[in-house]
């Protein structure tokens, strides 16, 4: 496989309180305190999902911030060295499932062209998708924002991308309010026909910020 050239910088960054280390195969243990957390699964999947599967998602992670230049963080408490939750971006595949977003952005040529490296899937060059899980004993501190922040300074000075999309069950208060405590703009809602929560089968709120809507000024500091 070749190294994207985004990420040669390795991918890790700081915030005030977290080190934010790009997840692969050897983060699989930290990634299931997360996923493994029973306050938080249910949010994702339908059931609990397995070690198996998670050693899976570890490897998937891996394979995108070496292909494609970007991927999920693992958040370590600075001090404490604590695993804090995962969180960053993906880049989204070109499928109908996900072209079901272009109605939430701009008529624009960029929304549909497909990143050159074409492995190990067709993802979109020009946005990305941002997200974030903590898990329960670091909820209400911040982090997630501090995790947001990061991410969305990665995707617009890193990776110059044109926009981030983020998706959250519209029941997931918390995960809107991160939304849009770190600058992004309610867009709407998407039904999920494929995802079925702990609240049923609820639409998707869609949040957008383009590129030229994000405040610089907002990106935590180090």
């Amino acid at each position: 496989m070749e190294d994207s050239p985004a990420a040669e910088d390795g991918g890790s960054r700081f915030t005030r309180r977290l080190r934010l280390e790009p997840v692969g195969p050897a983060n699989a243990d930290d990634l299931w305190l997360v996923h493994g957390d029973d306050d938080v699964w249910p949010w994702y999947a339908k059931e609990k999902p397995g070690r198996e599967q998670v050693e899976q998602w570890a490897q998937a992670m891996g394979d995108s911030w070496r292909m494609h230049g970007v991927g999920k963080w693992i958040a370590y408490d600075r001090v404490s060295g604590e695993v804090v939750g995962r969180g960053g971006l993906g880049r989204t595949p070109v499928d109908d499932d996900w072209g079901r977003i272009y109605a939430f952005l701009p008529q624009e040529p960029w929304v549909r062209v497909a990143h050159e490296t074409r492995r190990p899937s067709v993802v979109h060059a020009n946005w990305v998708e941002i997200g974030w899980a903590l898990r329960q004993e670091f909820w209400g501190r911040g982090f997630a924002s501090e995790i947001g922040r990061a991410g969305l300074a990665f995707a617009f000075d890193v990776l110059g991308v044109q926009a981030v999309v983020s998706c959250a069950d519209r029941h997931n208060v918390r995960s809107r309010a991160v939304m849009e405590r770190i600058g992004m703009r309610d867009a709407g809602e998407l039904w999920s026909e494929e995802f079925e929560g702990e609240q049923g089968n609820p639409p998707l709120t869609v949040c957008v910020l383009l590129r030229n809507g994000w405040d610089r000024s907002s990106a935590t500091p180090t």
